[in-house]
Formats: C-alpha cells, sequence, structure tokens
C-alpha cells in the first residue's frame, strides 16, 4: 500500500442533474451508489480515503454509503467550489500526495490510478491532458502546493486550473493514459439525466 491518500469531490451542487450526483446508481451496478463505487475503488489503491462535503448537512447524507474506514470532511469554507474542495482535502491528509477525483466521474479505472500514483514526484502536480485539456478533477496532487491553492484562493479564484499557472506541473499525454485506459473511460463526467441515461 503506498502512501498515497484518495480524495473524492462531491461538494457540488449538481444542479445540471437536479438530484445529488454522489447518490446515483452506478452503471451496471444498480444496487452501488457513485460515491460508495468511487470509495471502495480508491481504498484499494490509497493508504487513506477522504470525500470533501459541501457541508455537513451533506456529509451525513452520504454518510450510510461510505465504508467505515473513509474520512467524511467538509469544505473550510462552503459554496467557493472545487478549488476550496481540493484545498479542504489536501489540508486534512496526512500523506504527502493524493490521487484526487469528483464524485461524477463514475468509471474511473483502477490501472489509471495506479499509474497516477507511479508518477509521484516532490512537489509536482501529475496531470492528465485529454484532447489537450488538463483534467484537473482526476489528477495527482502533492500536498505541497496548498500554499499556491491558499494564495489563489486569497485572489478569488475557484477553478483548479488556476493552480496550474503556478505549480510545477508533469502532463500525462493521452498516448500514455491510453495504455492504460484505452477508452479513456476514467475521464468521463455524467452531469445530466441524458448521459446518465446514456451510460445505463
Amino acid at each position: 500500500m503506498n502512501e498515497t491518500t484518495g480524495i473524492i469531490l462531491a461538494g457540488g451542487q449538481s444542479s445540471r442533474m437536479g438530484r445529488d450526483k454522489a447518490l446515483l446508481p452506478l452503471p451496471g451496478e444498480q444496487r452501488l451508489t457513485f460515491v460508495s463505487h468511487l470509495a471502495t475503488l480508491l481504498s484499494s489503491t490509497c493508504q487513506d480515503v477522504l470525500l470533501v462535503a459541501r457541508d455537513q448537512d451533506q456529509a451525513n447524507l452520504y454518510l450510510p454509503y461510505l465504508p467505515s474506514s473513509v474520512h467524511l470532511i467538509t469544505d473550510a469554507t462552503p459554496h467557493i467550489g472545487p478549488l476550496m474542495g481540493l484545498y479542504s482535502g489536501l489540508r486534512a491528509m496526512t500523506t504527502a500526495y493524493a490521487v484526487v477525483t469528483a464524485v461524477d466521474m463514475p468509471f474511473v479505472q483502477p490501472a489509471l490510478l495506479e499509474l497516477l500514483v507511479a508518477q509521484a514526484r516532490a512537489d509536482t502536480i501529475i496531470m492528465p491532458m485529454v484532447g489537450g485539456v488538463p483534467q484537473v478533477l482526476l489528477a495527482l496532487y502533492p500536498r505541497s502546493v496548498l500554499p499556491l491553492i491558499e494564495q489563489r484562493l486569497q485572489e478569488g479564484r475557484r477553478d483548479p486550473r488556476s493552480l496550474l499557472q503556478l505549480a510545477q506541473v508533469l502532463p500525462l499525454e493521452e498516448a500514455q493514459l491510453r495504455t492504460v485506459d484505452p477508452q479513456l473511460r476514467s475521464f468521463v463526467n455524467v452531469n445530466t439525466p441524458e448521459e446518465l441515461s446514456f451510460y445505463t
């Protein structure tokens, strides 16, 4: 077991879906929810797993769906966005690195997680690139970037992508990603009822 924490960002409003995406049934395995599936998946790769909820009410909703080993935390300041979720998760963990995923990415492949963990290096974000776009919500972050996140939050930024302008980044290009996830299913977001129906 490596010294990496798994962080699930689940603090969004799910406005386009119309219901909480964390509690959606997993396509092909209806008895599981997105959040329970991802928690179990990360537990098999990471030393610890943290789930970052928006506030305590949201955290209480998720509790029955999580393995007892998963730690539930809430955003340091609610309603700021995913950069705050990333900050809250990195601040709460005790390892040097975190594999971070959004809760609406139900098709993350174990081999992709292992690839991210294997690339870990000091003070460097390991950033998958798909179609030339950094996949900031499925990447490996060192805890050492916390001061840079604090700087961005103080500047009023809410988007994790803004962090890439300050941090040291190692991009993982599509060709390398496809060696472990040929169809890049790991990077599929399910944001709307139509997308959920398509994959179900």
